[in-house]
Parts: C-alpha cells; structure tokens; sequence
C-alpha cells in the first residue's frame, strides 16, 4: 500500500487531540457561564433552556459558510471572553429586573451563551475538517462544501463532549471553587491571546524597494529583485508572548466582575444599599453566602416600613432561613436571646415553616410521646439549623446529615447552632448515610434508633427527588424506633402533582399522615391550588418494625390509635414569640390531605419511576419570582 492511500496514525492522533484541545476550554466556558448564572436565576430556570442554545450555537458555527483564519478566530475569542466575565454579570441583572424567569434566562443565554458557543465551536469544525480528510471520506477540507446533513451533525459532537465535561468533569474539581468565574474566562482569554500572538502572520508595512537602475542595454535574463519578506521569528514571538503574559497577570482584573472573591475573606458593606454579606463561598451544592439586611439610617422614613434587620443563608437563589437581628431582636420576658459565635443576638426565625418542625415534640398517641421521653433525633438537611437547636436546647440528642459543609460552618458560625456533640454531624450524602446505617444495624451493630426524624432538603425551588422515594423511605425505617415520628418539609403548591406523589409515597411508607401549613394566617382550601407554600408533614410510625412490609394506608390503619399532638406550654417556647405564636395554633394549620392525595394509591415516587424531578423544574420559575419579593434585588445582585 502506497504512503497516499491511508489515513497517516500521527496526524490521526494530532488531529483528534487539536479537537479535544479546542472542545475543553469550551465546556470550561460552559461551565463558567451557569455557575455565574444560578445565583441570578436559580438552578432550574437557568438549566431549564441552556442545552438549546449549546446546541444552536455548535450548529450555527457548523453550517457557518465563512472559514475565518486560525489567528482571526484566536483573536475573536480572546476578545469575546475579556468580555465575558461582565456580560455573564450585567446581562442577567438586568434581565432579572423584569422579573420574568424564563424570558429573562433566555435573553441572556441569546445575549451571552450563544455567541461564545459559536465562535468557540468554530475551531472545532475546522479540526473536525482535517480530521476527516485524513479518514478518506468524501469530503473537502473546507467544510462549507460538505452536505449541510453531514456539517449539522457535528453538533452532536460539540453537544455531548463540551457539556459532559462541563456537567461531569469540572464541576468535580473542588479547586476550581475558589476559582472565580472571572479568573476562568481571563485566564482562557490569555490562552488564545498567547496562540494570536504565535500564529498572525507577520506584515510588511515597508514600501517595495525598486531595483536600481543599470547602465546598458536590458538583459532579458536579469532576474527580478527578490523583495525580503517580513521576519517574525519563533523567539521573537515568544519574547512578544511572554511580554503579553506578564502585563496581562497584572492587568486583567480591570476586566472583572464586580462579584465578591469566593471565599469571602471579610465582610463586604454595599456602599450604597443596606446589605452587607459575611461570608461567602462557591461550595458542594452551590454559592453559600450569608448576608444581612440592615436597618435604615433613619428611624421612621420610609425604608423603616420595609423589611429589614434580617440576617440570612443563601444558597444560589434560595433563603434556607434567616434570623431578625438589631432592635428586631425579641424574647419573652425573663428570657435571654440565642446568639452567635462572635455574641451577636439573634431573634426569632423569619420563617415559620421551621419552627412548626418542633411540633414533632407534641405526639402524644405514642407510648414514648405520652411520657415525653424522645431521646434520639436525626436531622436530615441542616439550614440554619433552627429546629435543630430547639431539639439540643430541649435536651435530645440529635445527630445532623447535611450534605454541604459550608450549611453547617454557617450555622454554627452566624445561627447560634450549638456543637451537637462528638460524631454527631455527618457532612455527607443523607441517601448513601441511612443506607449504611441499615446495614450496620442489620449486622449487628449495636446502634440507637431514632425516635425523631427532621427531613428538609428544600432548596433553590426543589428537593433532592432520590430522598423521597419509597426505597428511601424504606431504608429511613430500618433505623427509627418502632414509635418514631418523622416530619417532613416539602415547598410547593398544595394541590399540584408534585405535592399529591409525595403524600401518596409517604402514606404508603409510613401508613398514617397529617399536614399543617406554615402561613401565618388561614389557608382556605380554595387556595390549594394556587398558593406556594411550606408544608410539614408530620407522619408517625407506629407499628413493631419487624419485616420489611411497607404499610398500605388506604387498606388499614397502622395504630389503634388516631395521631394526635397535645397542647402546647411555655417551656416549648424557648422564649421565642413565633414559636408561641405558631405552636399554640397548631389546630387550626392543618391541611386536608384527603383533597391532595391520590386515593386509588397508585402515583407513588420509587427508583425506577420518579417524575418529582421535571415537575419541581416546572415550578422553579414561580419559586424564583417568590424570592424576588421576598428580598430586593440589590440583594441577589450582591454576593
């Protein structure tokens, strides 16, 4: 076989390793570009359209008929992402203003994605181009001539390689979370600043000598002055390079975002709106960042009729919970205010949802209940840990899972969560914990059972849809004593899919439920179906555990016994007037579940069949705009 008539291996593999070469620094953009993102618009509203507009900016670079030179397409992209860090800012905060979700995510992502990922992808196609020349198919270097078939499906390509290592690859690097999105767009726009510099031709800017005059006829066979071309040497251009590289080191800041370094190393005061944030940092499930709302300069105007005086946790575009601080900072009489770690004091929570958990202690249709005595409590997802504290403060052990370590140093740090003692917190996947918790017990393993199980996993507009599957809740009841009680926090409207899967999987787990609501007035049913709200679920189970058969509600009843809660007393208080408030009406909070379940029983969440997902995505956009009117938007612009 002659040298000409197969593909040459090296060239192969230059080829194939110039596509990977071009394609990662693209799903390092992409990646960039939805982290900066999220903390604007929410993880489902951003994600929601994103894939399109992958997809339509690798096509439009595919079927582009205008081949632009290498050192023209370096250029542009060097260009197009010194921009990126402020358009990636800018853009989705004004957007945001408009308060509409979904159209605001798709003006950015037109505005800022597309662009990038066109002009990014265009390299890819010319790889892809010589790539193909060298495999003997039938098609040109120049890819504006091939079938607009074959050009189109390249976008598959770009789709699946550049946004599975951005989804699988770069989001498991924990470096890169003390990397901002600032630094990753610079720091790449160096690097095809620095393949500009090394691939320009060089241009002669030099008038054309003219070849001197000679006495005598005109030979015909003098040959013509050979003009000398331009030098650009290999060492000049790495002088040109280097020198490049170490004024951009000390320059390219000016072309950052205003966001804040993550992590926060001080606090930061907005200079102009009453916001200042304490810490701030890029973490397991997202930007976690605490900030607080702060009083106006001026008592009696009008920012005094404002919300204010609040501190908060953050998570991307979510409140996990805050506290009232400064002269909003209450307590009954004789009581003293839970505080910080720094002695700030803190006052009541600013949702009720929390604290309406602690009605767990008030189960009186248990023989554990009626004697009061809970002595082992599990907390499944932290926030600021208002419950949490309740239950230490009123003497129960209680051990935390929370999957992000900077929830937990927050709560400790800002929410005055006392330490719950030695192995009591695990940093870790709540799913993967009561898995091997199962096991140890069922080998032997001398363990307590929880009597108490908190479970709130609510955040940014969802919750972690495999921790409210049946298979999950199966293995939660191998470790809980056979009279525990377990509440659960589930955020959505009442009347929807979403809410009646969840009732229909929990009373098929547990056999016996009653939900209450945490708003602070009535809740007529006619606003099932319209009204996002918190719902805690209070279940009991209280039969002996011992098989593994799941309780059909609809068939018979787990007790002997209705559950039942006794009124509450001042001790529950902990000097707190919300939880006075809220505790003593428990009665009246109650939610008909009998309207919001499925009563045929067969729309229950498991493993294999779990849509809890997709319809919470549905209902990111309305939880969005809830948080929008919860906090000005200065304070989701600041973080």
């Amino acid at each position: 076989m002659s040298q000409d008539e197969g593909p040459k291996p090296l060239v192969l593999l230059a080829n194939n390793a110039y596509v990977i070469g071009v394609l990662s620094p693209l799903s390092l953009v992409i990646y960039a570009y939805e982290r900066a993102l999220v903390p604007l618009y929410g993880s489902g509203p951003t994600t929601e359209h994103l894939n399109k507009f992958v997809i339509l900016g690798a096509l439009l670079a595919a079927v582009n008929p205008v081949h632009l030179q290498p050192w023209i397409n370096w250029l542009l992209i060097a260009l197009a992402l010194t921009v990126a860090p402020n358009a990636n800012y800018w853009v989705p905060v004004w957007t945001s203003r408009e308060h509409n979700a979904i159209l605001g995510t798709l003006k950015t992502h037109a505005a800022v994605l597309l662009p990038l990922v066109f002009i990014m992808s265009s390299p890819v196609m010319r790889a892809l181009d010589k790539a193909s020349s060298q495999t003997g198919l039938p098609i040109q270097r120049n890819s504006a001539s091939a079938p607009l078939v074959y050009r189109a499906s390249r976008t598959i390509i770009i789709f699946f390689v550049a946004n599975g290592l951005a989804r699988d690859f770069w989001s498991t690097l924990s470096f890169l979370r003390s990397v901002s999105e600032s630094q990753i767009y610079l720091g790449i726009a160096a690097i095809y600043f620095i393949l500009f510099v090394f691939t320009v031709p060089a241009f002669s800017f030099s008038k054309p000598k003219k070849a001197p005059k000679k006495l005598g006829p005109k030979r015909k066979d003098t040959p013509p002055v050979k003009q000398p071309e331009p030098e650009f040497t290999f060492k000049s251009r790495t002088a040109a390079a280097v020198a490049f590289a170490g004024i951009w080191a000390v320059s390219y800041r000016i072309f950052s975002n205003p966001v804040l370094p993550h992590p926060l190393k001080n606090t930061f005061i907005h200079p102009t709106h009453p916001v200042q944030v304490y810490s701030s940092v890029q973490s397991v499930t997202g930007l976690i960042s605490v900030a607080e709302w702060l009083p106006p300069k001026q008592q009696g105007g009008p920012e005094d009729e404002l919300m204010h005086s609040a501190r908060y946790l953050r998570a991307s575009h979510s409140i996990l919970g805050g506290v009232w601080t400064h002269d909003k900072v209450a307590v009954l009489p004789g009581e003293e205010p839970l505080k910080d770690s720094f002695g700030t004091p803190l006052g009541d929570s600013i949702y009720s949802a929390f604290t309406l958990q602690e009605a767990v202690r008030f189960v009186n249709s248990t023989a554990k209940g009626k004697k009061g005595r809970w002595q082992n409590a599990l907390v499944i997802g932290l926030g600021t840990g208002t419950s949490t504290t309740a239950l230490i403060r009123h003497g129960i052990d209680t051990t935390i899972i929370e999957i992000d370590p900077a929830v937990y140093e927050a709560a400790r740090t800002y929410f005055g969560l006392p330490d719950p003692g030695e192995g009591k917190v695990h940093l870790e996947d709540a799913r993967e914990w009561v898995g091997r918790r199962r096991q140890a017990i069922e080998s032997g393993d001398n363990l307590p059972l929880f009597d108490i199980v908190i479970h709130d996993c609510f955040s940014g507009g969802g919750v972690p849809q495999d921790l409210f599957t049946k298979q999950f809740w199966s293995n939660l009841k191998k470790i809980l004593d056979p009279e525990a009680v377990v509440v659960i926090n589930f955020a959505g409207i009442v009347k929807s899919e979403a809410t009646m899967l969840v009732v229909n999987t929990l009373l098929d787990s547990f056999g016996q439920c009653r939900g209450f609501h945490d708003v602070f007035g009535d809740l007529p049913k006619e606003k099932y179906d319209t009204e996002f709200i918190n719902i805690a679920s209070t279940l009991i189970r209280s039969v002996p555990c011992t098989s593994n058969i799941i309780i059909q509600i609809f068939f018979c009843t787990p007790s002997s016994t209705p559950l039942t809660f006794r009124k509450s007393r001042t001790s529950d208080y902990l000097g707190s007037y919300l939880r006075r408030h809220v505790l003593s009406s428990l009665d009246t909070r109650e939610v008909d579940l009998s309207i919001v379940r499925d009563h045929a029983g067969g729309h229950i969440l498991t493993d294999t069949n779990n849509p809890l997902g997709p319809l919470q995505e549905k209902q990111g956009g309305h939880h969005w705009e809830v948080m929008r009117e919860v906090l000005p938007d200065y304070h989701w612009e600041t973080y």
